[in-house]
């Protein structure tokens, strides 16, 4: 069986837990926190989270976790679209997202969450490569009902589990939440929160956020 490390406050490592859950796929939650400590490193080279074991092996970063998890089983509620084109249109969806939307707002999250200093011209500067990101998003996305087209892919994982922390970044540092003007984006969140997983992962994210911001106060 899988077993999946990480934490909940992390929202790649809920892409990765909604997705083994989409799948159907077994696995187990074990924590774990971002370390340099050498035992560490030698299951996430980058000290990062997630990561995963399989057969006492371990596999990190979200992106070839669900690259694997597919190879694994590529009939069982399939994820990534069978043709190429489709195939390239759902990793498109998933680099605009995590390279000019999530990449952004990292850079905002240690004063976001951990009390970091910033800047209000960061912030601004922040707001700038957001709106950039939307605007390519908006010129790639379907919603016909999914992000890419008819079925469930792993660009929906991905929307679901990072947009968010986009939107709550911005919000908690007096920012303006790029995404809450794209009505079709809203009702596209509402459509995907009927599913039972991804209710599932978002109450537990949420809880697990609420704990960790408390054991900082």
């Amino acid at each position: 069986m899988l077993t999946l490390y990480g934490t909940p406050v992390s929202n790649f490592y809920n892409k990765v837990k909604l997705a083994l859950l989409e799948k159907g796929i077994p696995f187990v939650e074990e924590f774990a926190a971002p370390s340099q400590e050498p035992e560490f490193l030698e299951k996430s080279p980058m000290g990062k989270i997630p990561f995963i074991k399989d057969s006492n092996e371990y596999i990190f970063e979200s992106g070839v976790i669900l690259e694997y998890i597919e190879s694994l089983y590529p009939q069982k509620n399939r994820l990534m679209p069978a043709t190429p084109w489709a195939a390239a249109v759902c990793r498109s969806i998933i680099t605009i997202i995590e390279l000019y939307l999530d990449g952004p707002a990292r850079r905002l999250l240690p004063a976001a969450f951990f009390g970091a200093p910033t800047t209000p011209e960061e912030v601004q500067n922040v707001q700038a490569e957001l709106d950039r990101g939307v605007a390519a998003l908006k010129r790639l996305v379907k919603f016909n009902p999914c992000i890419a087209g008819g079925d469930l892919s792993y660009a929906d994982i991905c929307a679901i589990t990072v947009l968010p922390m986009v939107s709550m970044v911005m919000t908690t540092l007096g920012g303006k939440d790029p995404l809450a003007d794209w009505k079709e984006l809203q009702d596209y969140f509402a459509f995907l929160r009927t599913r039972p997983h991804v209710q599932r992962v978002e109450a537990e994210a949420k809880a697990a956020r609420e704990a960790f911001i408390a054991s900082k106060k």
